[in-house]
């Protein structure tokens, strides 16, 4: 009886899981038939897409109607981003030194190199690297190579009024950190800050009268968690992966802390990480992966995570065969667009879209909707990057 009643329970919970998932109906999968793309930034309204081929070059735009084109080489520091209204673009760019820097796009194939702090010394040919944008397009930030040779920062750019780059003041001298996103009104940043000790941490700095102010993404008994991915709009809830330097995602609240977020069937080794988040904080995308096999994720607030490509079948969607969804990268501000990468059935890294058409009480109440999510760099790979190489390096095995 105690084996049937376990039983019982366990139908009963999945069954209520599936059908509370059930009430996004009428999502949809489109390949989008571009290839070797992987997405890292897409507009507001999910109208525009940026992002770079496996290796960080080229930089790339996408839109529906006119596909992908190439707006520059690209190069190794940064990944390229989109400001939330779809104006401004930041991405890499190889100056006439020979360095590489965070640029702006200026249309065509053209760049405005952005640069680092004044007086900054390249990192071999390294000088910065942008990767996240703010709502309007007016405040950048990123990576710093700075005066002393191969140290680095968190900074930012004054898209606006220009000028020499800023770095981000950290509470240690000395250790390297990151800026990977900025919230709407840019006075909210994330990304990863190294301890003393050498632990890479989530990081948050909120700007105040005397500038940014570094404030920690503990654990509630005070334990460090991976690098801060992304943040809403309102800069209220931020994502990312390794809570308590486990294997879970997380997600930060301002009023309830970091939780971890649990995805049903990776498995106890599975190691997930959260790249996005709408702007009302109600749905979560990402990463989970187990050795070499890595699935897209979707997590929706009170009913838990589940593999985007389960989501999908759940839901009556029919993907191709021979497909595998392997990263869902980027959530629209309204939560109903996912971006993502996967290998298609030919063996080739391809672009991914699903709409959930989800209900309105999922949908984004932010006057002016923001998220920027930046993954990665050549000199400080995070999981999702080393990901991606093995990934293509695999496929031209193949």
């Amino acid at each position: 009886m105690k084996i049937i009643k376990t039983n019982r329970f366990s139908i009963i919970t999945l069954l209520s899981f599936l059908g509370a998932l059930s009430a996004f109906a009428n999502a949809t999968f489109t390949p989008t038939g571009v290839i070797d793309m992987i997405p890292t930034s897409m507009s507001d309204d999910a109208s525009i897409v940026v992002g770079t081929g496996p290796f960080q070059i080229p930089n790339l735009y996408y839109t529906e109607t006119s596909g992908a084109s190439i707006i520059g080489d690209g190069c190794f520091n940064g990944l390229p981003a989109i400001s939330g209204d779809g104006t401004t673009v930041l991405g890499c760019h190889t100056d006439a030194q020979g360095n590489e820097n965070a640029a702006k796009w200026l249309g065509g194939t053209g760049w405005q190199d952005l640069g680092s702090e004044r007086g900054a010394v390249p990192c071999d040919t390294s000088l910065s690297g942008a990767y996240g944008v703010n709502q309007d397009g007016s405040l950048g930030v990123g990576l710093l190579w700075r005066v002393h040779a191969c140290e680095a920062n968190a900074g930012y750019w004054d898209l606006i009024n220009g000028g020499p780059a800023t770095v981000i003041p950290t509470v240690f001298d000395g250790p390297a950190s990151r800026a990977n996103a900025v919230n709407a009104s840019g006075n909210v940043v994330v990304g990863w800050l190294d301890q003393p000790t050498g632990e890479r941490t989530a990081a948050k700095w909120v700007y105040s009268a005397s500038g940014y102010l570094e404030e920690p993404i503990l654990t509630s008994s005070g334990g460090f968690n991976g690098e801060a991915m992304a943040v809403s709009a309102d800069g209220q809830t931020i994502v990312g992966g390794a809570y308590d330097f486990g294997n879970s995602a997380w997600m930060w609240r301002s009023k309830t802390g970091v939780q971890p977020i649990e995805v049903s069937g990776g498995g106890a080794s599975a190691m997930s990480t959260a790249l996005d988040v709408s702007d009302n904080g109600e749905i979560v995308v990402g990463f989970s992966r187990t050795g070499r096999q890595t699935h897209g994720f979707i997590w929706i607030n009170g009913e838990g995570g589940i593999f985007l490509d389960e989501y999908l079948a759940n839901q009556g969607v029919v993907v191709p065969v021979g497909w595998s969804l392997n990263v869902a990268s980027l959530i629209s501000a309204d939560g109903n667009t996912i971006y993502g990468w996967g290998v298609n059935p030919d063996r080739v890294i391809e672009m991914f879209k699903v709409e959930l058409n989800v209900p309105a009480n999922y949908r984004g109440q932010i006057t002016h909707p923001y998220h920027n999510k930046m993954h990665g760099s050549s000199q400080f790979v995070t999981s999702s990057d080393r990901m991606i190489r093995e990934l293509a390096a695999k496929k031209d095995q193949n």
